[in-house]
């Protein structure tokens, strides 16, 4: 008997089962894929966790803010002074986190000048020992390059060049590093602008070690990250550690007294003494999740001076009191640091939980934290601890529709 032929609509039906199936595998594969970077990025951030509570048993406070630069954020005190429409304090808040701080203290990437310990990456004959690792980093925190050194010239800002490890006559302690390198890709540098190769450690400004240079990837809004082997690549750049989809990760501290990294505000603080407030890591509304678990939800608000209650910056009710959205887990009442991945679509909103869909809100956040040393670097600005200033102020007329793509899928990891 004769073999029958495939007709042309048998043959088109099975190569649409065949494309159908090929689909679904890719799908598959992508979601397996995706899958595991948001693993690999929860690992990281719990192994970041761990490595900020064994730094703090040994430097007797949590790793303290460095912003772009390289230069200490410090503390501020508390206020319910209003500037505009929003509260100074409330508004300053959001911008107080760090990119640069991990890699900082919990490797101790950076040469003798400005940790004490390590090795010049430009000069491997003037090491003292090996790469990683720091020399405590004194009482402030950032090397004796405190606020009252007054050795650089921008009053109120312990500049990289400031840092005077010698003066700690701590030399022989070596601390770290805290954190395991499972992956050398894990470690990225921002935009520098400076020549790696001259470093004068008696210079008084800061851009005689370089500065960041304001650079900011379109994908996140975030600092450009370069890997080595990138064209644009410096090897004394400030570095940092990254998500599995090479976005920088934040790292948030609770907020502390001027000067005193070891010091937590006390629950009966009155920055007034008509007021009583004490900070807590709800103050960072790009912290809270999209969608709570059982038992996990709280609220919390912020009073001003007059009298109105703030959840966070979500245009939320008709603009009169209260204002926005006071939703928080428990864990950020408890909390004292956090680390924060953008996630796979490697955005962050700093200014509201956006669980509100339809409201218009402003866009997704510039990315620059506290952080250009001036006014003129990216049109950014610096924290000196009097005058707060920042850029990206909140503000509800760009039209962007409040979606779960700003932060649905953002990672967050609590340490207490």
């Amino acid at each position: 008997m004769p073999r029958r032929a495939f007709t042309m609509v048998e043959i088109l039906v099975t190569m649409g089962i065949v494309v159908v199936l090929i689909g679904l595998l890719v799908v598959a594969a992508g979601g397996a894929r995706e899958a595991a970077m948001v693993a690999t990025t929860k690992s990281r951030l719990r192994a970041l966790s761990q490595a900020v509570v064994r730094f703090e048993s040994e430097a007797g406070y949590l790793p303290p803010l460095l912003d772009n630069d390289r230069a200490g954020v410090d503390g501020v005190e508390p206020t319910r002074k209003m500037d505009g429409d929003y509260p100074v304090y409330l508004t300053a808040m959001q911008r107080r986190y760090s990119y640069t701080s991990p890699a900082e203290y919990l490797l101790g990437y950076g040469d003798e000048e400005h940790d004490g310990y390590g090795y010049d990456v430009d000069d491997p004959t003037e090491a003292t020992a090996a790469s990683l690792g720091i020399h405590r980093p004194g009482d402030d925190g950032f090397w004796n390059a405190g606020w009252s050194d007054n050795v650089g010239t921008d009053e109120g800002r312990p500049e990289l060049c400031e840092r005077r490890p010698a003066r700690l006559g701590q030399l022989g302690t070596v601390l770290g590093p805290y954190l395991e390198l499972d992956d050398p890709a894990m470690v990225g540098a921002i935009g520098w602008d400076g020549d790696c190769s001259v470093e004068d450690d008696t210079a008084a400004d800061h851009w005689d070690f370089g500065a960041w240079d304001g650079s900011i990837d379109p994908a996140t809004n975030q600092p450009l990250v370069v890997f080595p082997g990138d064209s644009d690549y410096k090897s004394c750049a400030p570095k940092v550690i990254v998500d599995a989809w090479g976005t920088p990760i934040r790292y948030y501290r609770i907020n502390h007294p001027p000067g005193e990294p070891g010091r937590r505000y006390p629950s009966d603080y009155q920055p007034s003494p008509e007021w009583t407030y004490a900070p807590t890591m709800a103050e960072y509304f790009a912290l809270r999740p999209w969608e709570f678990g059982d038992g996990e939800e709280t609220t919390w608000w912020f009073t001003n001076e007059n009298g109105e209650r703030w959840g966070d910056y979500g245009l939320v009710g008709d603009g009169g009191d209260p204002h926005g959205d006071p939703s928080i887990p428990r864990a950020l009442l408890t909390g004292r640091f956090a680390f924060m991945s953008a996630g796979a679509n490697r955005r962050i909103y700093d200014w509201a939980r956006v669980d509100f869909p339809g409201e218009p809100i402003a866009g997704l956040s510039d990315g620059r934290g506290d952080h250009a040393a001036f006014d003129n670097a990216a049109n950014g600005w610096y924290e000196d601890g009097l005058n707060l200033q920042w850029l990206g102020r909140p503000a509800f007329d760009t039209g962007v529709v409040a979606t779960e793509e700003a932060n649905r899928d953002n990672i967050v990891e609590i340490g207490q």
